[in-house]
């Protein structure tokens, strides 16, 4: 086991606490429903990137620092998930229209708020910040662990 961690796996266990954080403290604030947490609207993708920011830290004590790269990496595309895949852009007919009638409207929401925390970043709240730049710094760490090993 690893006890002492390297600037960089230290800058990617600081990241990936703070993007954990981010996700569960207030992001955006939403005319109508006040102050929202990516986790209110997207619980499933907020555990999920959750779980690979713990991986993440895990991983470098258990000297296994070559896969956090891989868990920032995955954790960035759960985030970035719902922007990729509009990228394509509408499928339009009638199967467009069937997925966007029958498609969960807090789905809906949550792929607005993706939208708007990478596109209106002035109108952040505290955990909007700190879950991107906990990001960033997740993966510049894991990046330069992954580079070093």
């Amino acid at each position: 086991m690893n006890k002492s961690l390297s600037g960089a796996g230290l800058c990617t266990a600081i990241g990936a606490i703070l993007a954990i954080v981010g996700l569960f403290s207030p992001m955006l604030d939403i005319g109508g429903m006040g102050t929202v947490a990516y986790a209110d609207v997207a619980e499933t993708d907020a555990y999920i990137i959750t779980a690979l920011a713990a991986i993440a830290v895990v991983v470098l004590f258990l000297n296994k620092a070559k896969l956090a790269l891989p868990a920032a990496f995955g954790a960035w595309l759960v985030l970035l998930w719902p922007i990729l895949k509009n990228l394509g852009g509408d499928d339009g007919g009638v199967i467009g229209e069937i997925k966007d009638i029958v498609s969960d409207p807090a789905r809906k929401m949550a792929e607005e708020m993706t939208e708007k925390l990478f596109t209106n970043v002035l109108d952040l709240e505290w955990g909007g910040f700190a879950l991107l730049i906990g990001m960033l710094l997740m993966l510049v760490g894991s990046v330069v662990v992954f580079g070093k090993r």
